[in-house]
């Protein structure tokens, strides 16, 4: 096979960089003779400069019953073990510390003319500059055989970034662990194409998979542009986000620092588009840089949520090995309305039907031909599955109810696997740090209700910011245990386009939950009864609005329920804007579904199916006029028609927004300050 040529005219924008664990410091000797010196390790390493995260006590030898006295042998044997597993980390960046990782992972690696060259199996080389004994990250340079998409030129500006010190990070603590990971990556690919496979190239599946995708992204991207004014400077950005957050999703290779194809589902305030430049060409998503998004550059705002398509080992099927077709959707992408195998519910409901292919098995010969050690002859000849299935990993994980995990199996046709992380919602998706009371073997139920303190900015009646303080509850009425999915397995591109509008109603939620609730919320005891049934309660209440006698926090309790059939549901109480302090027996009463007018207003977010949000207000005012029926047909008309429109008002500030303290305020001062 021909050596694969690396491009070195690589973009010199650097993207940016993902997170990874900050480097450890390793002392220059530490005496493990005494039982002091494995009591420091066993409360991380206090003291000696050695960070044991990421290294169970199990996988150092250490057991509880093993932790006194012991002798010479047991002594020895302990030792080797914290040896060989800060061998085995990645060192720092620079050309002996790359060199000692190709060799750790069995990487032919060699230095000539001031040139690392890294020989990646038989379909990959990578190059790596050196000038004054540092690499050059911005001139890394990776070749591809039979690279048609560019992929080669992106990989090596990803590869570049990972050997670069992260913001705020000194140049001399940059760890080769960002690099190892992705040279990981690279490697796991070549090793699927090995002879044990005859040859098969997973680079060239990825690489099928990706062109019917974007055939399909691009068909939906162009219907959609269709329906917007073509004189928008920002339309191509709108239709775009389209297709990514309620179509088939956006396919794109070495997107958001991330090695191989992605299928990205959702983003987070897909609504906030960019401002900055002047004229259509300035805005424009055509006009940017190849692979080069916005977004990418802000992902605080624009958090998103993908399907990293790779391949994995696995058991030869006919239903889920590996097939290297181009041809997954056809050239029409959607189906004649009146072709005989049409979906009648999708022609009753006005949508299309997508044309989807079914290519035929890829087989490898049953035995290779003489003299031909990583030929793949791809005739009509019934040979031999590969042991190859695809796999999409999820970035970030999506935790989503038990029920939901079930049909996503059925979906997909593949069983549960032994690691399968199974818990709360809140416990998985809102405190994802802390051990799971339902998985600890206690008796207590899992965590019941949870509280965060948040700052919130709102423009004031004079235009000026100000701050307003929160005091935010979530409660969850009952026990739903749900399922982490990282990976899923899948044998056709179909499958996961499909299961597209049920990840973004969890893709949603998660977003909304984490930014009130996440990182700082503190989880509280469980109880038997809910929190608003009783004096516990009421004396909460009266603590927290007595914190700050100046500016009381505005009390936002929310309630969410994961219905298995309908998706997540959310009941957010808000006071009015003209309420001011509420009282406990107001919370109280609120929280009973007793309607305490002018004081506070029930809202119910139903998350359905792509994300689609229902708002369903059980006392929400209408401009002054009473929502209840009428006598008079057309003042009845007139309040539905009012009652619809804000609804559909609320669920687009909600969808814009994503952050649930500001709803509130703008409920608060648009929505409530209208009705009274």
């Amino acid at each position: 096979m021909t050596t694969p040529t690396p491009m070195m005219n690589t973009p010199q924008k650097q993207a940016p960089a993902s997170s990874s664990p900050a480097p450890r410091s390793v002392p220059a000797m530490v005496n493990f003779d005494s039982p002091a010196a494995f009591g420091l390790l066993a409360e991380g390493g206090v003291g000696m400069g050695i960070s044991m995260s990421g290294m169970g006590m199990s996988s150092l030898g250490f057991t509880a019953s093993a932790m006194g006295r012991a002798d010479e042998d047991e002594r020895r044997r302990r030792l080797q073990s914290i040896i060989s597993t800060l061998k085995s980390r990645p060192g720092r960046v620079g050309p002996k510390g790359i060199l000692d990782l190709c060799q750790t992972e069995g990487l032919s690696a060699v230095e000539e003319s001031g040139v690392l060259v890294l020989q990646i199996g038989n379909e990959s080389l990578c190059e790596i500059p050196v000038r004054n004994g540092e690499v050059v990250p911005e001139e890394v340079a990776l070749g591809i055989n039979g690279d048609e998409h560019d992929y080669a030129a992106t990989a090596s500006k990803i590869l570049g970034d990972s050997l670069k010190p992260l913001p705020g990070m000194a140049k001399i603590n940059v760890s080769l662990e960002r690099f190892a990971h992705n040279l990981e990556k690279l490697l796991r690919i070549d090793h699927l194409s090995g002879p044990q496979n005859g040859g098969l190239s997973c680079y060239k599946a990825i690489f099928g998979v990706y062109t019917s995708l974007k055939k399909l992204f691009d068909h939906e991207k162009k219907a959609a542009m269709a329906l917007r004014d073509s004189g928008d400077p920002l339309a191509s950005y709108k239709a775009e986000r389209e297709v990514l957050c309620k179509k088939s999703g956006r396919p794109r290779l070495n997107a958001g620092g991330r090695l191989g194809l992605s299928l990205e589902y959702w983003m987070d305030r897909r609504h906030v588009l960019p401002s900055h430049g002047k004229g259509k060409e300035a805005m424009d998503i055509d006009s940017q840089p190849a692979n080069n998004n916005p977004e990418d550059d802000d992902t605080k705002m624009h958090q998103i949520y993908a399907l990293t398509l790779e391949c994995e080992s696995a058991p030869a099927s006919p239903f889920s090995s590996i097939r290297i077709s181009d041809a997954w959707i056809s050239d029409t992408v959607e189906k004649a309305p009146d072709a005989p195998d049409s979906d009648i519910t999708n022609l009753l409901l006005n949508k299309p039907t997508l044309d989807w292919q079914d290519p035929p098995p890829t087989y490898l010969p049953s035995a290779l031909p003489e003299g031909e050690h990583e030929a793949l002859n791809l005739d009509n000849a019934t040979g031999r599955l590969p042991n190859i299935r695809f796999v999409a990993k999820l970035s970030p994980p999506l935790v989503v109810p038990l029920l939901v995990f079930n049909y996503i199996q059925q979906s997909l046709n593949f069983g549960t696997s032994n690691d399968i992380r199974v818990g709360t919602f809140a416990d998985l998706a809102l405190k994802a740090g802390d051990p799971d009371p339902a998985m600890t073997g206690a008796q207590a139920e899992p965590t019941y209700e949870m509280r965060a303190e948040k700052k919130t900015l709102v423009l004031g009646e004079d235009g000026k910011e100000e701050e307003h303080r929160h005091d935010n509850w979530l409660y969850f009425p009952r026990t739903d245990y749900c399922v982490v999915i990282d990976s899923l397995p899948f044998s056709h591109p179909r499958q996961l386009v499909e299961l597209l509008p049920t990840l973004r109603q969890y893709a949603f939620t998660t977003s909304l939950l984490s930014q009130t609730f996440g990182g700082t919320a503190q989880s509280l005891p469980s109880t038997k009864q809910p929190p608003s049934s009783g004096p516990r309660s009421q004396s909460r209440s009266k603590q927290n609005l007595g914190n700050d006698q100046k500016e009381p926090a505005v009390r936002l309790d929310v309630s969410v329920a994961l219905a298995s059939n309908g998706g997540p549901q959310l009941r957010v109480d808000i006071p009015a804007a003209n309420a001011g302090s509420l009282s406990a027996d107001d919370i109280l009463a609120c929280l009973t579904d007793e309607r305490v007018t002018g004081k506070r207003v029930t809202l119910v977010v139903d998350v359905q199916s792509n994300a689609d949000l229902v708002i369903k207000p059980q006392n929400l005012p209408t401009n002054g006029t009473d929502t209840t029926m009428s006598d008079n047909d057309k003042d009845e008309k007139q309040n539905v028609q009012q009652q619809d429109a804000s609804v559909k008002r609320l669920a687009r500030a909600l969808e814009v927004c994503m952050d649930l303290g500001i709803w509130v305020e703008w409920v608060k001062k648009t929505m409530l300050a209208e009705g009274r």
